[in-house]
């Protein structure tokens, strides 16, 4: 008899490291929820990390700060390894240009 092995789904979300702490807040939550549902999760940082000139005054950046020292930085490992990819950022500024990234394995 054959049985389909229940494999667990294994979510890699990346985020812009350029698009500040709403953008952080949003991946995490849903890594988070993804967890809590069963999935393995890896959170992964885009880029450097790119902080604005005031950013040492604005708490939501201060808070972002105090988690994001463990997160690494995205590597090629972690598409190979991951099931579903979900890349979360904020939308491009220019004008007429609204682009969209979305990948799965």
């Amino acid at each position: 008899m054959n049985r389909i092995a229940n494999v667990k789904p294994r979510l890699a979300v990346l985020y812009d490291g350029a698009a500040g702490p709403k953008v952080y807040r949003v991946a995490v939550d849903i890594a988070a929820k993804a967890w809590d549902s069963g999935s393995s999760v890896r959170v992964r940082r885009l880029g450097q990390l790119v902080m604005p000139d005031d950013s040492a005054t604005r708490r939501e950046w201060l808070e972002m700060l105090d988690d994001v020292g463990d997160i690494p930085e995205a590597a090629p490992e972690d598409l190979e390894w991951a099931s579903v990819a979900l890349v979360v950022s904020r939308p491009l500024r220019l004008a007429n240009d609204h682009r969209a990234v979305v990948a799965s394995g």
